[in-house]
This record gives structure tokens, sequence and C-alpha cells, in this order.
């Protein structure tokens, strides 16, 4: 036939698109798909028609959903990422459990006496070690590089290959191996200018000179703390044998064989434990064994529970959206119950009502989402501020798929959440009654208890998490009145690494330090300089010492101190009260009586039943010719307590040694206090440091009251987080106070107007509006008391100087409430005073 003919013909034995739908209702699929378009064009009709609930509705899903959003990106990064390793799972982490001093890192023994059993079960094992950074000289100005070594087996345990040039050569982890070097992808662009010519040049590191054999694939990243951010890759020295059992600070990981148990690993690598404690009975303990970890795992737990502390307060703020939404929703739905009546008297089923109802709830939802999105790719630089620079985490923090995957679901899901209870009550309307109803917009008292109960809900859990919120700021108040033991203000304080290659000796180490706080001493508008090792709360390490008399005492002639290098400044610089005997002068040198100063906690702690001053301690293992130190140290003098570690732990023992008489130093933080604003003496530091040697890179620049602060960096991070969830909360339960009393008042205008007709005074009504409207805020108030009486408790331990269970803080934020309550009682409570009674009796 031809076409237009055979078209014509079709159309009568079809029939149209009409009746072909109607038709064939029993079919799945299309039927349903263009209901679904329809639901959607509807719902979309409803909400542009509704503005002013559609804004309120859209902003209160987006602080919620963009601040789970966040959250989750943060949560994503730390603990679901998976490793970007080709099968990851067979990567381990082997160390040691039950060992005297903890920790999970090594000594270059224990690796050796590993290597053999290791191939068995190992494709590879390798080794990872980490140091703050190296110094780089060359192809630029001097500066200070993070750096982390590695031995040759360490990328093939990763399976990773350079993206230029080869890996570490066995050889080239020998104690005699050749200085080489391979460099991060991002070193390589920004201070080689991605120059594939690099290979085979010769860079100064820490004074000598390392040829670059490799660069690393762009993506490339250990999550480790210290190697995740290493742009320089040193091989580290394996020895043939090692007799120095102290010597950690080092990760093994290894790649286990296919069919290889765990069990069996460890059990093959407890034995030469065994060995090792028979050659050093003082540094391994009877029950210590091998244990593998998984490398996820191991990366991960180093986060802690802090985050998923803040992922769970972060979602009850999400609840309290949705509860209020759902306020919000019912209220709506009682001004259209005439409409759902019709609809249901044309035919409609409870379960297609109750679908176009979830609908427009869901498309509600999925664009508060949207909008949760935007909210947060605006603030996400401002939160991944906050977290703290030492939280591990696998990859960048970034809005990837999975964030915006789970930022859909979370929107679906909570429309879901907010629209079925509305939905379900506003499809389950008689609907004779309502067309026979004079005031069809009138809400059921069922429906009115059930806005009540959604408000007293958001008011109990904003008060679990304003009370958590308030324990967490007096923490950190708390914290922050700490006296770190020393007077931080004024003090500018920065590092120099001296490359042991260029300063040989101790005496031209020595040399420069005495030339350096010297000349930092005269410069203009500085009062005093001195040099240590180590700067308080940056880090440190127990370290043994022996005392002198103690054997046959019924205390052990052993104990353990943070040691800190200094010189003779150091104390009156810091402000550092001398408690008894003397400080270092310049006659404690290289040569003369070895003498120490130790802080009143050590005198606690150790001495406690005599004077320390002129006893002595042997710095290191046991005591006489095999300790570290050939010579016992005299205690010459006890200074005031520093909180050397974090300002939320108490002073811990503390030894302190002149910088002259401890030569293996090579690098030193300087504090130089000041008559004006430190930073403003940066460009004189550095010059004086740069005419000394123009090789030397200065680093850490900081003022000393920063210095204290990030110490109580992750304390800020729970309370800044915590603080902000809790106002969002407070916030949100506000509005929800709000539309409920505003919509009582709406509802009851009639009522109201035939009180005040009666001879009801305003103050009368006014009272009735807002104790109904306290009256539900009590409720929740009183709910959440007991909520967060048990609640907290579970971050009790996250908490400083403060109890979990403080009751001026609960009486204060309940008190906190109420107020706001009230004041979102007030606004329709004058509405409700304004009523005519002319008008309101007039009204239906």
């Amino acid at each position: 036939m031809p076409p237009d003919a055979a078209s014509r013909e079709a159309r009568l034995r079809l029939g149209g698109a009409t009746q072909l739908t109607e038709t064939n209702r029993h079919l799945e699929g299309l039927p349903m798909f263009d209901t679904l378009v329809q639901d959607l064009r509807y719902a979309v009709r409803m909400l542009r028609k509704r503005p002013g609930f559609t804004a309120t509705a859209v902003l209160t899903l987006a602080l919620g959903i963009g601040a789970n959003t966040a959250m989750f990106s943060v949560i994503n990064a730390i603990f679901l990422r998976p490793l970007p390793f080709s099968e990851a799972d067979r990567i381990y982490v082997v160390h040691r459990i039950g060992n005297r001093f903890g920790g999970t890192s090594l000594s270059m023994p224990i690796f050796l006496a590993w290597q053999k059993p290791g191939t068995e079960f190992f494709d590879h094992l390798a080794l990872i070690g980490w140091k703050n950074a190296s110094t780089l000289t060359g192809h630029g100005e001097p500066e200070r590089i993070p750096s982390a070594g590695a031995t040759s087996e360490l990328f093939s345990v990763l399976d990773v290959h350079p993206a230029l040039g080869r890996n570490f050569r066995p050889e080239e982890t020998r104690p005699d191996g050749a200085d080489v070097v391979i460099v991060s992808d991002r070193l390589w662009r920004r201070r080689f200018q991605a120059d594939p010519g690099v290979l085979g040049t010769s860079i100064q590191i820490d004074g000598r000179p390392h040829g670059i054999v490799g660069v690393l694939p762009k993506d490339f990243e250990v999550p480790l703390t210290g190697a995740s951010d290493a742009d320089l890759w040193l091989p580290i020295r394996v020895p043939f044998t090692s007799t120095n059992p102290s010597n950690g600070g080092l990760l093994c990981v290894g790649r286990l064989r296919p069919g290889m148990t765990t069990a069996s690993a460890e059990d093959a690598l407890t034995r030469p434990l065994a060995d090792l404690r028979q050659q050093f009975p003082n540094m391994f303990m009877p029950e210590e064994r091998a244990t593998l970890e998984p490398l996820h795992a191991f990366i991960t737990k180093g986060a802690g529970t802090v985050p998923l502390l803040m992922f769970g307060a972060v979602a009850l703020v999400l609840l309290i959206a949705c509860l209020n939404v759902a306020n919000l929703t019912l209220a709506a739905s009682t001004t259209r119950v005439r409409e759902i009546a019709v609809r249901a008297a044309l035919g409609a089923g409870r379960p297609r009502l109750t679908r176009q109802l979830l609908t427009e709830s869901v498309v509600l939802a999925v664009i508060g989402g949207a909008a949760g999105v935007a909210v947060c790719y605006a603030f996400f630089d401002a939160i991944v501020a906050l977290v703290p620079a030492g939280t591990p985490h696998i990859g960048s923090f970034q809005i990837d798929r999975r964030v915006l995957l789970f930022a859909l679901v979370l929107s679906v899901l909570t429309g879901l959440l907010f629209g079925l209870a509305p939905a379900l009550g506003a499809s389950g309307l008689d609907s004779n009654a309502v067309l026979k109803s004079a005031n069809p917009k009138g809400g059921s008292g069922r429906q009115g208890r059930l806005r009540q109960a959604l408000a007293a809900n958001e008011i109990a859990i904003s008060l679990v998490l304003l009370i958590g919120a308030a324990l967490a700021l007096q923490s950190f108040d708390r914290l922050t009145r700490i006296q770190p033991g020393f007077d931080s203000s004024s003090v500018l304080t920065f590092r120099v690494e001296i490359p042991a290659q260029r300063y040989a000796t101790p005496a031209a180490r020595q040399s420069f330090f005495d030339e350096a706080v010297a000349g930092l001493s005269t410069l203009p508008g500085v009062e005093r300089a001195a040099v240590v090792n180590v700067l308080p709360f940056q880090g440190g390490t127990d370290t043994l010492f022996s005392m002198e008399g103690r054997t046959g005492s019924n205390q052990s002639d052993r104990g353990a101190a943070n040691v800190r290098r200094i010189s003779p400044d150091y104390f009156s610089t810091l402000s550092v009260p001398v408690q008894s005997g003397r400080t270092f002068s310049d006659r404690d040198r290289a040569g003369t009586l070895p003498v120490v100063v130790i802080n009143r906690a050590m005198a606690r702690a150790y001495w406690a039943d005599r004077d320390p001053i002129g006893q002595a301690i042997w710095i290191g293992k046991p005591m006489g010719p095999a300790s570290t130190e050939p010579a016992p140290r005299e205690i010459v003098g006890i200074v005031g307590d520093i909180r050397e570690s974090s300002l939320a732990r108490l002073p811990e023992p503390t030894l302190y040694i002149p910088y002259p008489q401890s030569p293996a130093t090579a690098g030193g933080a300087f504090v130089v206090r000041t008559t004006g604003r430190p930073l403003n003496l940066v460009p004189d530091v550095r010059a004086l440091v740069h005419r000394i040697d123009d090789q030397l890179p200065i680093t850490s620049i900081r003022q000393m009251p920063d210095v204290v602060a990030s110490s109580a960096v992750d304390w800020r991070f729970r309370a800044v987080l915590l603080g902000a969830f809790g106002v969002l909360a407070l916030f949100i339960a506000a509005i929800g106070v709000y539309g409920v009393i505003s919509y009582s008042v709406a509802q009851r205008t009639h009522e109201i107007g035939v009180r005040v007709a009666l001879g009801a005074l305003r103050r009368d009504v006014l009272g009735l509006v807002v104790w109904h409207g306290m009256r539900t805020a009590l409720i929740g108030i009183a709910v959440g008391l007991a909520g967060a009486y048990g609640l907290t408790r579970l971050m009790a331990n996250l908490l400083f100087d403060v109890s979990a269970t403080d009751p001026l803080t609960f009486f204060g934020i309940a008190l906190l409430l109420a107020l706001v309550a009230v004041a979102a009682c007030v606004v329709p409570a004058r509405r409700a005073m304004s009523i005519d009674p002319m008008v309101a009796l007039k009204y239906e």
C-alpha cells in the first residue's frame, strides 16, 4: 500500500494513543513510565504553585544534605576509598605485638631476621622509613622537601612502576650503594619543569650529590603518615648484619603470596623474634609475636572514631531537617484535602494518591539535594581545612562520583522518609466527609498531634547535639587556657637543618649554631635567642636512661624521659623558671663534665625521696660502658614543667642536654624573643642565616602561640564542627516550632475570634498560643535531656576537664532551647493577638 494509505489503515486498526494506553493498562513498563512522567510534571507544578513552602523546605534540606555530603567526602577518603594499588587486599603491614615500647615501627635486625622466612610467604617484603624533610639544593633556591626512604622492593610490593626511569636496584640499598633518588611527579613538574631529560642528572640532597633514576606516576601516593606527601624517595641502606635493635622508625610491608594464610606467615615470622630475644633480652618481651595487618585497615585505624562521631552528628542534623520538612508537608497537605478528596472520588486509589504525594516529596528532596551539593561545593575547602593535618586518608578530599551518588541516594531516601507519613495520612482521608465539610482545609486532630510530635522530636535531637557541642566547646576553651609552662608571647620560631656531609664534625655543627645564636641576639628588636632540637608540641620520643645508686632498692634503676638538646639561653628565652640548682652556661661544652637539667615531673617521678641535684644518670640502655654515652651525666638543675607533647597531657619527665655536649644533632629549631611583632623579624633572620650559609633553607617559620595552638587542632576540629552542627540544628528546630505554632494559629482563627468576642484579653490569647508551643518544646526538652544523658557518655574520652554529664551544661542548653522556643512562638502569638473578632467570625 502507499505510505499514506498504510498509515491511515494502521491507525484505524490499532486505535489512537490514548485508546492504546487505556487498553493495555495491564501491561508493565510503558504505562507505569507514562504515569511517572505525569506525576513528575504535576509535582513540579505544585512546587511552583507554593513558592514559600518550596523555598523553606529546599533551604532546610540543602543545609542537612549539604552537611552530610561534605562529611561523607571526608569519611570516603578516610575509610571507604580503596587503595590505589592492584590486588591491594594482598598488601599487609608486618609488625610485632606485645613488645615493650608499643607501636608498629621495626629495627633493622628484625627486618633482616624476617627476610629469609619472608621469601616463602611473600612475593616481596620491603621497608618504609620517613623523615621530616631533606634539603634540596641545585636547580633553584635551596628548600626543604618532604622525603621518605624505601628499600628496593617497596614499589614491587605496591606494584607501582615509575612513569620515567626505573625503581631502586637491590645493590643501591646496600651500605656502599650509589646515592640515587626517585622524585614525585609534582616535584618533577614544579622544580624541573617536567623535563624528560632530568634522568641521570645530579642534585644535592642534604649536601650530597644524588642521581635521579626515576619519576613516579602522577597520582602515586603512599597513604601513610610521614610518607603521603613525600617528593623525594631515597634508598634505605640495609646492612648485611645489624646489632642495633633500638634503631627503629621503620615500617615493614609485604605482598602475601596467593594461597598463603596470614596465620602461617605470622607463625613463621614469630620464630626469629625468639632468637633475637636471646641476643637482646632487654629489648624483647617473652610474649612478643609477629602479626599481619591489612594495609587498608592499618591506615584507617589511625583516624580513630572522631570522623565517625562527626558523621553521626551531621546525620542527626539531617534527621531534624527531615522532621521539619515532614511537618511542613503535613501542614501543606491539609490545604489540599479537597483536591485529594476530589481525586479519590473520581477513582484514584490510595496507592495512586500515595505515589503522587511521595513523588512530590522526592522531587522536593532532590532539588534540596542539588542545592545541598552546591552548598557543599561552596564551603568544601573551609570544611576540609578543619580536618587535622595528621588524619590519614586515601587520596585527596574531593567531591567525586561516589560522593555525588551518595548525595543522590540520600536525597531520594530523605524524600521518602519525610514524605511517607504525610502521604499516607492525606491519602487515607474520607472523601465524602471532606467534600461535605464546611471547612475542607482544616486538619484533623490526629494530624495536629503528629505535627506536635515531630516538632518535639526535632527539639529533642537538637538538644542532644547542642549539649554535645557545648561540651566540646568547653573542652576546647579550657584546653586553650592551659598554661604550657613557658611564655609564648613575642617569640618567633624557625628551623634550620644542616647537612652532615657539609658539617661533618661536631665542632663544625657547633660552630654554626653558636654563630647563628650570637647573630640573632644582636639583631635589632631581639631580646634573647636560643636553639633546641625539637620544639614543644612538635614530637619526640622517650629515651631510656639509667640511674646511679638505685640497684637493690625498691625502685627500678631505669627510666624513660623526653630528651631536649638546648643552648644555654633556652630557658631564659622562653621564661621557664629554674626551681633548683642552675641551668647551662658557656662553660658546659664538649670535653667538660657532662651535665643535664631535669624538669619537676622527672624529679617527682624518679627522685621523690631524695634531692636529684648531684645524682648521675646514663643516657641510653644499661648503665656503664654499654650505654649510648660512655660517661654518666650529673644533674645540675631542676626547671619548671613544660607540656612537651600536648596541652591535654600532664607534663612528662624531660631531661635537657647542652647542645655542645650532644654533637649528633644535625638540625635545630631556633626560638627568638622579640620586642615587637615577631614576623617583622623574618627578613633579617633570613639574611643572617644566608650570610652564614646561603645553601641552608629556613623552614617552619611561625610565632610560638601558633605552635602552642597546633597542639589543640584535633580539639578545635571537634568543637567547631559540633558547634556548627548544633547551631544548624537549633535553627532548623526553631523553624519547626514556628511552623507548628503558626499553622495552629491559622487553623484556630475562628476559635480565637470567638474567645476575643466573649471577652478574652490579648494577654490571654498570648498565653494560650505560647503555652501551646511551649508544651511541645518542654516535652522535646525532657526527651532530649534523657537522650543526652546516655549519648554524651560515648564522647567522654573526647572531653577535657569537663564531665560528660555536666549539670550546668545540661541546664544551660535546656534553658537556651526553651528561650529559642519562646521566641519562635512570639511571632505567631502576636499575630493571634491582632485577630479582629468580626473578621474571624465571618472566616468560614
